[in-house]
């Protein structure tokens, strides 16, 4: 769960919201846990994705690795059994992954703390 507070902490560093973690586990044989929050801009999405890489390998996790590295809407943080999906907010609703995931088990980040 450290990293998982690690990426949590990350995104609320760089003021992302809508944070929702998911528990994958038993459900995708790839990750273990899924992330979705949203930013408002291209910036704070560029922000996103260097605080968390950052914030792991100061930690000693392995560095991230960013699908869609030079997109201003949406990127995908794979940090092997996590997987972390930044959002522009218009983007989100457009792709409503949450939908997909209705019968995945949702974790209260709140809690970790």
């Amino acid at each position: 769960m450290e990293k998982i507070k690690i990426i949590i902490e990350s995104l609320e560093a760089i003021n992302a919201t809508d944070i929702v973690l998911y528990d994958t586990r038993g459900k995708s044989p790839f990750y273990d846990y899924f992330v979705i929050s949203s930013v408002t801009s291209d910036r704070q999405l560029q922000g996103a994705i260097s605080h968390i890489q950052d914030d792991l390998v100061k930690n000693n996790f392995d560095i991230a690795r960013v699908e869609g590295k030079n997109s201003n809407s949406w990127v995908l943080v794979d940090c092997k059994d996590i997987i972390v999906n930044v959002f522009t907010t218009e983007e989100r609703k457009f792709y409503n992954l949450e939908k997909m995931l209705a019968e995945i088990e949702e974790i209260d980040i709140d809690a970790l703390r």
